[in-house]
């Protein structure tokens, strides 16, 4: 009995050991700022948008009065039409006149793109495919490997010229070819075997970057190339400039062949989320401290604000989260 209550009592001191040992950013100066109430609330985010309990959706742009119906979420737009999709494989395709077109998949929409008169589309099984929205059917489909558990930022399909990139939830790209509706190529981002799904995709001129928990990799004529690290976010902003946001606090600014340009570390900083906005760096702390530095790192001021209780979006230069809004234009690093 002896040994037993030893046993117990090594184990609860390890656990609580372990939990209290848990490091924070803790930042040497912090300034205040002003939120504004956002008589709402973030019900549901992904790559490119999140939704609110109102009905209305948060892009990267701007705040649509949508009024997305009840259960159903935001996927992503275009200049005309948005998709929205609930848990069930429902999912509108949305004018401004209201829907104008549903389609029911055999699981839930996770990812899709609208590219004239197709929906390129990513499901919760992994499945993927062509929605052929005039035919009303699907003309092209197919599924990769099961993946166990996801990051919800799914990134969303992208197309390039006649060809669609389709990141799936197992790492993988898969590269079609919209008229033949032929594979012309697909690679790995990353292998692991849990949360390895593609949370970012983009072009940059010439060059495809994706990002998964675990690794950037970088494709282009001259080949490709990787950066291996945890990471929060990955951003591509208006200057055309990649920004890695790491989980160990690094923020990096990288070239399109991902070479290291500068970098700075906030020692223990865990970002909820982060942007690049009119030439200023933004990242969110869990524990409450807004960083705003300017784009080579070589000046930086930190905010204290709420500490992060849920969902978070950047959308237009304002930061959403705990129904708060911050106006990221009233923030400086100087």
């Amino acid at each position: 009995m002896h040994r037993k209550i030893l046993l117990a009592s090594s184990i609860a001191l390890f656990i609580f050991s372990g939990c209290s040992s848990k490091q924070y950013y803790t930042p040497e100066e912090t300034y205040n700022t002003s939120s504004s109430n956002m008589g709402d609330r973030i019900v549901h985010y992904s790559r490119d948008g999140a939704t609110l309990a109102s009905g209305d959706i948060l892009t990267k742009i701007e705040r649509v009065h949508l009024k997305v119906q009840k259960g159903f979420h935001f996927i992503n737009n275009t200049k005309t039409v948005a998709l929205t999709a609930d848990n069930y494989g429902k999912c509108y395709v949305i004018g401004k006149q209201g829907v104008v077109d549903t389609i029911q998949f055999p699981q839930a929409l996770l990812a899709g793109t609208i590219t004239g008169k197709f929906l390129v589309y990513l499901l919760q099984n992994n499945s993927f495919g062509v929605y052929d929205l005039q035919k009303k059917s699907i003309i092209y489909s197919s599924k990769a490997q099961k993946a166990y558990a996801i990051d919800t930022r799914v990134a969303n399909p992208l197309k390039i010229d006649d060809l669609v990139v389709i990141p799936t939830l197992d790492g993988k790209l898969t590269i079609l070819n919209l008229k033949t509706l032929k594979v012309s190529k697909e690679m790995y981002v990353s292998t692991q075997s849990y949360l390895n799904n593609i949370i970012f995709l983009g072009r940059l001129n010439n060059t495809l970057i994706a990002s998964t928990q675990n690794k950037v990799l970088s494709i282009s004529n001259k080949g490709k190339k990787e950066l291996s690290m945890g990471i929060s976010e990955v951003i591509v902003n208006d200057n055309r400039e990649i920004y890695i946001f790491a989980k160990d606090g690094r923020i990096l600014k990288v070239d399109e062949s991902l070479s290291i340009q500068s970098e700075k570390k906030f020692k223990f900083a865990h970002f909820s989320v982060a942007t690049v906005y009119k030439n200023r760096v933004y990242a969110l702390d869990k524990q409450g401290y807004l960083i705003v530095s300017n784009d080579s790192f070589s000046k930086y001021r930190v905010y204290k604000v709420e500490e992060v209780e849920g969902k978070s979006f950047i959308s237009n230069g304002k930061l959403y989260y705990n129904q708060q809004i911050i106006d990221l234009n009233t923030l400086t690093y100087k």
